[in-house]
C-alpha cells in the first residue's frame, strides 16, 4: 500500500495482484464450504423423542434455510471478498491501462541529442 488520505486510496500493482489472487483462493474455499453444507442440512441421530426431533430441526435450519444459517453466512461472505477480488482486480487493470499509456506518451516523445 503506497497511501491513504481522505479522498483517494494508493495501492502498488504487486500488492494489488496479491490481494486479488488471495481472494480468489478464499472463494474457493467459501465455495467448498458452501457446498459441503448439503452434507450437514439434514441432521439426525437426535433420538425419538420429541425434543430430540426439535433438536435435529433445529441444527437443519442451523446449516440450511434458517434465518442466521451457515449457508447465509456463507452465501454473504462470498459476495463480500467477490467485491473486494474485484477492486483489487480493478487496481491491477487500471495499472496496465496507465502504464501502457505511460509508455505509448514516452515513446512518441523525441529526445534531444
Amino acid at each position: 500500500m503506497t497511501g491513504l488520505s481522505s479522498d483517494h486510496f494508493a495501492l502498488d500493482f504487486d500488492t494489488a495482484a496479491r490481494m486479488a489472487s488471495a481472494c480468489k483462493a478464499l472463494l474457493d474455499e467459501l465455495a467448498a464450504a458452501l457446498r459441503s453444507v448439503e452434507v450437514v442440512k439434514d441432521a439426525k441421530g437426535m433420538g425419538t423423542l420429541q425434543s430430540g426431533i426439535n433438536l435435529a430441526a433445529k441444527f437443519s435450519r442451523k446449516a440450511v434455510g434458517g434465518e442466521d444459517s451457515l449457508e447465509k453466512s456463507l452465501t454473504s461472505h462470498i459476495q463480500v471478498v467477490t467485491e473486494m477480488r474485484d477492486f483489487f482486480q480493478q487496481c491491477v487493470d487500471r495499472y496496465g491501462v496507465v502504464d501502457d499509456s505511460s509508455a505509448a506518451a514516452l515513446a512518441s516523445t523525441e529526445v534531444p541529442r
